[in-house]
């Protein structure tokens, strides 16, 4: 699977990323649960990468944050 960087989410923490991803229901209204969390880099631009699966019914999901706001410093 690609990675669509300009969908990537803007967050200003990684609390922010876990509480984007708790609050998205799966299609079966089931929650979904982070199994990894990944940072990447693209164009000299930090990113999180997270994978997470719906508790409910299994199916995996990944959340793409923009990062760069707060990364480093």
């Amino acid at each position: 699977m690609e990675i669509d960087f300009d969908q990537a989410i803007p967050v200003e923490g990684i609390a922010q990323e876990y509480d984007l991803v708790a609050a998205r229901r799966c299609e079966c209204q089931g929650r979904f649960r982070v199994t990894v969390q990944r940072l990447l880099f693209h164009a000299d631009r930090p990113y999180d990468l997270l994978e997470a699966v719906c508790q409910q019914c299994g199916r995996r999901e990944r959340f793409l944050f923009d990062i760069g706001s707060f990364f480093g410093r």
